[in-house]
């Protein structure tokens, strides 16, 4: 991925992927830790600590994303802008109306656990649509 970055981008993406890859890392040792104590036979207040404590990682990969964006140029600041907007533009929009769906026309429910991953690949289908736009 880095190689076909621009020189002077370079270390903004270096930055980027190393912040990434250690909050992946850490969100997915959290995940499977919680998912292994709920199998256990723990306190409550334990399940619900192990329910929380993967935000931690979810926001440094945040800070990552803001951090990587406020290094980049103002063209390529307005291409991840563009991808967010239309990306909560679906994410909003389609689950309010899948919101509908489930209420009025009986559709299965849609836990929120999947409202942010859908948001995250809106935001990457968009990226590549606003990408192709500008080339």
């Amino acid at each position: 991925m880095i190689e076909h970055v621009p020189d002077k981008l370079k270390p903004v993406a270096q930055r980027y992927a190393r912040e990434m890859i250690i909050a992946s890392l850490l969100y997915a040792a959290v995940v499977f830790g919680g998912a292994y104590a709920t199998r256990m036979d723990v306190p409550h207040w334990v399940i619900i600590v192990a329910a929380i404590v993967p935000i931690l990682p979810a926001l440094m990969m945040l800070r990552a994303y803001i951090t990587f964006v406020n290094g980049i140029d103002e063209f390529q600041r307005r291409i991840q802008s563009e991808a967010v907007m239309i990306a909560a533009g679906i994410t909003g929009f389609g689950t309010f109306t899948y919101g509908f769906l489930e209420e009025w026309a009986g559709f299965p429910h849609l836990p929120l656990i999947w409202v942010l991953p859908i948001l995250i690949g809106s935001w990457g289908i968009a990226l590549c649509f606003i990408r192709f736009k500008y080339k």
